[in-house]
Order: structure tokens, then sequence, then C-alpha cells
């Protein structure tokens, strides 16, 4: 997102890769557990200064291809928004930088390469999997919105790709 808002990229679909011609149709999941200490902690926790334990399955040692859509505000004055985060982002990805390392959920579980996509990984077609609770978005609005998460259940996976319609 650029820094005043008026432009976003929106993510439409997340493609699940294996290496080209390995066998696919799973992924390895890992059961996580940390300690929460922030300001969404229950009000008598907040008062005792207690964390709050999470729990949480996820995806490990998973490739991945994200695609997105960019949104944002029209092209006013003969300044294009739009273009230019799509060109700033097209550009850090030619160079391997990025503004924030991607990740599937927990900022803890990054990826190990950002980059081209490279010819030598291939979307697992082999790969269907419900998802049975799934963050999809944190805020009310892509930019300045209040904290209301809002969770998609029974989310699919098929045949390799998550669809974000």
């Amino acid at each position: 997102m650029l820094g005043r808002g008026n432009a976003w990229i929106r993510p439409t679909k997340v493609e699940i890769c294996k290496p080209r011609g390995a066998p696919g149709g799973s992924v390895r999941f890992q059961r996580y557990a940390t300690n929460y200490g922030g300001p969404l902690r229950k009000a008598v926790l907040v008062k005792q200064g207690a964390g709050m334990q999470m729990f949480a399955t996820v995806l490990a040692d998973v490739c991945y291809r994200i695609h997105g859509e960019v949104e944002g505000d029209r092209p006013k004055d003969g300044v294009n928004p739009r273009h230019h985060l799509a060109d700033l982002f097209r550009r850090r990805l030619r160079q391997g930088r990025c503004f924030r390392v991607p990740s599937l959920g927990w900022s803890e579980f990054t990826c190990s390469y950002w980059g081209p996509f490279r010819e030598a990984f291939e979307v697992d077609v082999d790969l269907d999997l419900t998802i049975p609770s799934m963050l999809e978005t944190c805020w009310s609005a892509p930019f300045g919105g209040r904290y209301e998460p809002r969770y998609r259940h029974d989310a699919r996976i098929e045949r390799g790709v998550l669809s974000f319609a």
C-alpha cells in the first residue's frame, strides 16, 4: 500500500506449488503456540498484566505464488497511484526486494524466497484441501479502517489454488 493509502494490492488467489515433477497432493502442518500480550486480550488479562496463549495450525515449508490486483484511487491531475504501485511492485520483484516479507498468515512463517517465479516449480494440481477457519482480513477498509477481523470458514484449496472470490 502506498503511504497515503491511495493504492493497495488486493490478493485474488494463492497457488500452492511443488518442484516440477515431484509427487504432490500434500502439505506439512505445524502446531504453533504463542503468548500474546497485546491490547486485544480480555480486559481482566490486561488489568492483571497477564498474557494470553494463542494456538494455531499453520502450513510449514510451503511453496506458493500470490496473485493480486492493484486497486485504489483513479488518476487525478496526471498522477496515477495504481500505476505507480504496480510499477514499484514489479521493480522490487525483479530486484528480489520487498517492503515486508510475504507470509501466509503469521509473520513468523515468512517465505524463504522472494522474486520472479522459478520455472523449476509448478502448481500442485493434486492438492485439494479444506481449511476450517482462516483469517481473511483484520480491518474494515484497506486504509484507515477500524479493527474488524473477518474469518473465512471452510476455505477450499482446489487443484492447488485458493481463490479469494
